[in-house]
């Protein structure tokens, strides 16, 4: 069987799943468009059909060629499934040839939006599980500075596995049903508090869109709104008398002098931890304004990928100076990884006896449970940006000033900070009425 031009073309994709089958793709080109500025653009469509080809190669110098895919064809072969995939081509093309016929009797141009539409609507079952769609997403999931968050994915997909226990469902069958059972498992089976069990059904409420698109999920249901009460976030931070504490404190190990600076410089610049660990002398810059010299630190954020220019304090300068040249790569700061940074940094702060108690607030679902833990128990590298927002809102740093120096995009994400400072609110109430 032989897929004439006109009618699109079958293809499969070169990222293959992890039982090493690749995704088939349907794609048609119809006559592009010039826009306002006069610029072609292709009015094309790709259409992710659900279904799977083994992704078995062929030795050839010439072409890359599968043993169960007839390139030229645009046909699967030779394996136990290939006769499915012959016959939903065979509908595609039929339905396609058909809608293009009687657009061209009528001398209406084609709609890509109503094609695609047409080819989903009846879609036939897609072998495609919500497992192995999740695990396909996973593999294809490549975002510059997003690498925790790919561990996040994983771990919720690792949870999703064990909710379906060996038995996933189609893609095709999940709905909201579905879902509060999954947001039951994470509350219920796995402990997991409101605030990780909502970020985990976001993550899958954000790879089912993408599902969507492609056709394959059936009802939106899933995607609705799932609301998940969260409880306030404990932010962790040092208080002014605690930083000078461990400004003063002398470790009695090197690891422990050198993870002492990279904290502090993050207290000093309010930098995530991707970011202090991938700062380097070409990133640090002289500027002079009126008269008076400073320094900055000017680089592009891992996280967001925007550039950012921050000034730096007198403290901030003292460490770089004392770790030039003497880093690989010309790396500025002697920084860890993450985990070692977060279990030295338990040791720093315990041995500097940052043990304040404090409590920690969890919801699980509507129980809420409380814990009291000493500081130096659950501080973390991101304390350091944490206390680098609190303080400079308490010696009067404007929040908008606040907010570029943190490079938030938006106000909001920084006036979370300020509900942390009662004792700044309760002296400007005292203030007010003080006359």
């Amino acid at each position: 069987m032989g897929v004439k031009r006109k009618y699109g073309r079958f293809y499969l994709d070169t990222k293959p799943d992890v039982q090493g089958c690749l995704p088939l793709i349907f794609e048609f080109t119809y006559r592009g468009l010039r826009d306002t500025e006069g610029k072609y653009k292709r009015n094309r469509l790709r259409h992710y059909t659900g279904m799977r080809v083994p992704g078995k190669k062929l030795a050839s110098k010439k072409v890359l060629n599968y043993a169960c895919w007839d390139t030229r064809q645009q046909t699967a072969r030779g394996y136990r499934g290939a006769d499915d995939v012959n016959a939903y081509i065979t509908t595609i093309v039929d339905k396609v040839s058909k809608y293009i016929r009687n657009k061209n009797e009528q001398f209406q141009p084609l709609d890509i939006a109503e094609l695609k539409k047409l080819i989903t609507v009846n879609h036939i079952t897609s072998h495609e599980t919500i497992v192995s769609f999740c695990e396909s997403y996973l593999l294809r999931y490549n975002k510059p500075g997003q690498e925790s968050t790919k561990k996040n994915i994983s771990t919720m997909v690792s949870s999703l596995k064990e909710f379906t226990d060996k038995q996933p469902p189609l893609l095709a069958n999940i709905n909201k049903d579905f879902m509060d059972g999954f947001v039951s498992y994470l509350t219920n089976v796995k402990k997991n508090n409101n605030t990780t069990v909502e970020k985990k059904i976001s993550m899958l409420q954000q790879i089912l869109r993408e599902a969507q698109e492609h056709g394959l999920l059936t009802t939106a249901t899933a995607l609705e709104e799932m609301k998940i009460k969260r409880s306030a976030t404990d932010i962790i931070f040092l208080k002014q008398r605690e930083l000078a504490t461990l400004e003063k404190f002398s470790p009695h190990t090197d690891r422990l002098v050198k993870l002492k600076d990279a904290f502090l410089f993050g207290c000093y610049t309010g930098l995530r931890y991707s970011d202090l660990q991938q700062i380097h002398q070409a990133h640090y810059h002289k500027k002079t304004d009126k008269g008076e010299q400073y320094h900055v630190l000017r680089f592009v954020i891992k996280k967001t990928r925007k550039t950012h220019e921050i000034a730096l304090p007198p403290k901030a300068v003292a460490i770089i100076e004392r770790y030039w040249d003497k880093q690989k790569f010309k790396k500025l700061l002697p920084v860890p990884t993450n985990q070692k940074f977060n279990d030295y940094l338990k040791e720093l702060c315990e041995n500097a006896k940052l043990n304040t108690e404090i409590e920690i607030t969890a919801q699980f679902g509507s129980e809420v449970k409380t814990e009291i833990k000493k500081k130096f128990e659950v501080i973390s590298c991101h304390s350091a940006r944490h206390t680098y927002a609190i303080l400079s809102l308490e010696n009067g740093m404007r929040p908008e000033v606040l907010q570029r120096n943190l490079g938030h995009s938006k106000l909001s994400q920084t006036m979370e900070y300020v509900t942390i400072l009662d004792n700044v609110r309760h002296f400007e109430t005292l203030k007010a009425f003080a006359s």
